[in-house]
């Protein structure tokens, strides 16, 4: 327990609270300069080295959690596929080119954003002493607040695109219960490991698409 409770070294944390704040912060920046499109084209990497800081801060971070988060990632690019090809899971949209190489239709890294984001929740969740049905009730709730304010924005940066240019209500309740398995499955799994920069990732994800909000609609004025 001592190892656990126990902060990490300085350091660790404090770099890798540093590169996602400065990545986020010239997105923030860049996306509204001459240089936009070079910017867009690597949200790729931004979303890559995210999630790469958020394993390497992972405490007792081991085989089950990394094959947990694979298996997520597998089925949420499969929900996309399927939701992209039939329009039957989230709606009818399509991606667009910011999120770089796609497979049947669904970029990559999609799935991978739908691993890190439950990976984290779940890390945050499971500092509660609360019973593991609410933990993953909230757990869950987390990614669907990032995503309601990215679909604010979506078509704006060329992530996705709306049949209607309007999300359906469908989109966030499958959000929801997709999100809400993924934490069933990795609440247990990460039991008795800990993860400080989890907070952090999910905060700087928040604030950067509300600050992408606010600026858009300070834009539209």
């Amino acid at each position: 327990m001592k190892e656990l409770t126990a902060p990490l070294p300085v350091n660790k944390l404090q770099i890798s609270v540093g590169i996602i704040c400065l990545f986020h912060v010239c997105g923030l920046i860049g996306f509204y300069t001459s240089y936009r499109e070079w910017f867009l084209s690597n949200t790729p990497l931004n979303l890559i080295l995210a999630t790469g800081l958020l394993l390497w801060n992972h405490r007792r971070l081991n085989v089950k959690m990394v094959v947990g988060a694979i298996g997520v990632f597998l089925v949420g690019l499969t929900a996309e596929i399927i939701g992209v090809a039939t329009g039957k899971v989230f709606g009818a949209y399509h991606y667009g080119e910011a999120f770089g190489f796609k497979f049947m239709a669904v970029p990559l890294v999609i799935g991978m954003n739908w691993a890190a984001l439950c990976f984290a929740a779940a890390a945050v969740v499971n500092q509660w002493k609360k019973p593991y049905l609410v933990k993953a009730a909230v757990a869950a709730a987390i990614p669907v607040s990032i995503d309601f304010l990215i679909e604010q924005v979506c078509e704006k940066f060329d992530f996705w695109y709306w049949q209607n240019h309007t999300p359906p209500l469908q989109n966030y309740l499958s959000w929801y219960v997709f999100s809400f398995l993924f934490a069933l499955v990795l609440i247990p799994l990460l039991k008795n490991s800990r993860n400080l920069f989890a907070p952090y990732f999910l905060l700087v994800q928040f604030v950067f698409f509300l600050l992408l909000n606010l600026v858009e609609l300070l834009y539209a004025r």
